[in-house]
């Protein structure tokens, strides 16, 4: 059987040059998955790096794409891979910077965002400013703010780090300490302060979207 070609990754090895004896007998998922997170986490560095992209990994191992994908997604909840939507998969650092967030909720008002233009392009910065930095986000869309607590507690997104919420209104109070409580740093952009809410920053020329994610948020 013809293979393509599949360039590694700068740092990672080809991987027809890597010792697997256990797929002379058995390609099954658990193998792929045990000896994938073992690659790794051999090969982590202290940064962000490029891992296998899954057609690769398919085509090496003689396995449907969706069988790779179902693996990758188990090491990102393992933290070992960051899975990047529409882009790339990357490995995850040996020991993460202290207070780095690599996965943000990002909360977006279907209301608003349908009606106003100046919303809209702010969620778009936000999101467009987390994909720069290789950062994974979850687009949170809710119809009212407790549904967000519903989305971060009950959908499987145990892994966000941060919420970053664009413009919350006061009547969203509750549900930003309730986030709090489970351990999710919260980041209010907006144009008045709530009381109560800590790192809730005002929209100014001199206080913007980007300059607030990367200092509070990704640490740069």
């Amino acid at each position: 059987m013809s293979h393509t070609f599949h360039r590694a990754p700068l740092g990672l090895p080809a991987l027809n040059e890597l010792d697997h004896p256990v797929f002379d007998c058995v390609r099954n998922s658990d193998s792929i998955l045990n000896f994938l997170r073992q690659t790794a986490l051999k090969s982590r560095s202290d940064h962000l790096q490029p891992f296998y992209s899954i057609r690769a990994v398919a085509e090496h191992f003689h396995v449907p794409p969706a069988t790779v994908a179902r693996i990758y997604r188990r090491l990102s909840r393992e933290r070992v891979l960051r899975t990047v939507w529409g882009s790339k998969t990357l490995l995850e650092p040996q020991s993460p910077k202290n207070g780095e967030c690599r996965s943000i909720g990002i909360p977006v008002n279907l209301d608003r965002f349908g009606t106003s233009l100046d919303y809209r392009a702010g969620i778009i910065s936000l999101q467009m400013e987390v994909w720069n930095h290789e950062v994974v986000e979850h687009i949170l869309f809710f119809e009212q703010g407790d549904e967000v607590l519903l989305l971060c507690t009950r959908n499987h997104h145990p892994d966000i780090d941060a919420i970053v919420w664009l413009l919350p209104e006061a009547a969203h109070k509750q549900t930003l300490l309730q986030l709090h409580d489970l351990g999710i740093r919260i980041i209010c952009l907006s144009n008045q302060a709530i009381s109560g809410v800590r790192h809730c920053y005002t929209i100014s020329p001199r206080c913007t979207i980007r300059s607030v994610l990367r200092k509070e948020v990704l640490n740069i």
